[in-house]
């Protein structure tokens, strides 16, 4: 921690401070290293960084905004995420952070929202591997995320998000052993996730999401048992889902959605019971719903299972999850009538439209503030407490509403089920 009592020496040249340094060194133990002070100043000088936030006569480990040291006055930690540049240096931005290369100490890099413009340097694994926490989130960075980083095997958090980042994932960020936490999302990143992930015991946290990545989801992802949070979505992962994804029984966010995914649901999901958020919509997952897929995930919040190809009736235990929120299974194959119970919490939103539902709107609706119905086969009189809900009813078989289907078509559909339809009601 730097000591705030003591007394600032000011530098008005590199040559003064020389001479200063010798006369502080027993006022101020933390004062900062004059060769990374030099290499501070240089730093200061290719980014453009406004004075405001480094100002040049401020000793760094005391008054240099985002800089953190040890106590012998090294450099540990840079932050510059949000900082702005000068307006001359907002002319000709580039990822110019030559000057790192001689900060040795150097654990903690974060340039989130800071314009780098151009490609991650391949000397950052060469040379800074002591780090521990590189953030070059929303940086503008560009190119190919450089085979060097699975040198850096002390980090613990890599964010590379939010930028321009091309080609394949880099098999050598399976050496990342001691990793926690990795986000390589909102890139153009293609081809196959590299099987050597499978080596990153102690990730918490795996985020690949907004990509353009191919290829099966590597079952080894299955060994992560330490993982929190796993986003896959907005891909183009294809095969089923593995069914090792199942033994991640920490999981509490599942983002699988957006994909290419086919197959079932694996029953190795029962498993996951401490799951709060699950979003498996927008592939090409079919096949009933097993009744007690879903029913050991007391915690669970959100499900989204929208614009798939899923069939069958709605297990009842689906509807009287303790924890529910948010259920989303629009644009699927799904049939039967509507739980008539009210029993369970309230909950935000439905969404069960274009599937195949049909009877009457039964009470089980009454836990949710926004409903959306419209898409199916449903029939009767739309009851009160939909009304006040503002729920979406159209293309449906009800009476006394608009734009519904057409009297042959839910005629038909009532007959090839053996039931009478009610001609929406008496006229």
């Amino acid at each position: 921690m730097v000591d705030r009592r003591s007394a600032l020496c000011f530098v008005s040249s590199f040559f003064l401070l020389s001479l200063l340094l010798f006369d502080c060194v027993a006022v101020a133990k933390q004062r900062t290293r004059f060769d990374e002070l030099l290499t501070l100043l240089r730093l200061r000088s290719t980014l453009g960084l406004k004075g405001t936030d480094w100002p040049i006569k401020g000793d760094p480990c005391r008054v240099w905004r985002g800089i953190q040291c040890d106590g012998n006055g090294s450099i540990v930690g840079i932050n510059i995420s949000g900082f702005k540049r000068t307006r001359i240096g907002k002319q000709n931005p580039q990822f110019a952070v030559d000057p790192l290369v001689n900060l040795t100490r150097l654990a903690y890099f974060n340039a989130s929202g800071f314009e780098l413009p151009g490609s991650v340097p391949y000397w950052f694994g060469v040379s800074l591997t002591t780090l521990r926490v590189l953030d070059l989130s929303s940086c503008s960075v560009n190119g190919v995320v450089p085979v060097t980083l699975g040198n850096l095997t002390s980090l613990v958090s890599l964010n590379l998000s939010r930028n321009s980042l091309t080609g394949s994932v880099p098999s050598s960020l399976g050496e990342l052993s001691s990793l926690s936490e990795l986000d390589l999302s909102r890139n153009t990143l293609t081809g196959a996730l590299p099987p050597s992930f499978s080596s990153l015991l102690n990730l918490t946290s795996l985020d690949v999401s907004s990509n353009y990545l191919t290829g099966p989801i590597p079952p080894g992802v299955g060994l992560l048992s330490k993982l929190l949070y796993l986003n896959f979505s907005s891909n183009s992962f294809s095969s089923s889902i593995p069914p090792e994804l199942g033994d991640l029984v920490n999981l509490v966010d599942l983002d699988l959605s957006i994909n290419s995914l086919s197959g079932s649901v694996p029953l190795e999901f029962r498993k996951l019971t401490n799951l709060r958020n699950m979003v498996i919509g927008d592939n090409l997952l079919s096949g009933a719903l097993p009744a007690d897929l879903f029913g050991a995930m007391s915690q669970l919040q959100s499900l989204l299972l929208r614009e798939n190809g899923f069939s069958g009736n709605l297990p009842d235990a689906y509807w009287s999850l303790p924890k529910l929120r948010i259920l989303d299974i629009a644009k699927n194959n799904f049939t039967g009538m509507l739980p008539n119970s009210s029993s369970g919490p309230n909950a935000d939103v439905v969404d069960i439209s274009s599937n195949m539902f049909y009877g009457e709107l039964t009470r089980i609706l009454t836990r949710f503030s926004a409903m959306y119905l419209s898409g199916n086969y449903f029939e009767g009189k739309v009851p009160d407490y939909v009304l006040r809900a503002n729920a979406s009813l159209t293309r449906n078989c009800l009476q006394n509403e608009k734009r519904q289907k057409s009297s042959e078509d839910c005629s038909s559909f009532y007959t090839a089920k053996g039931l009478d339809f009610d001609d929406f009601g008496p006229n």
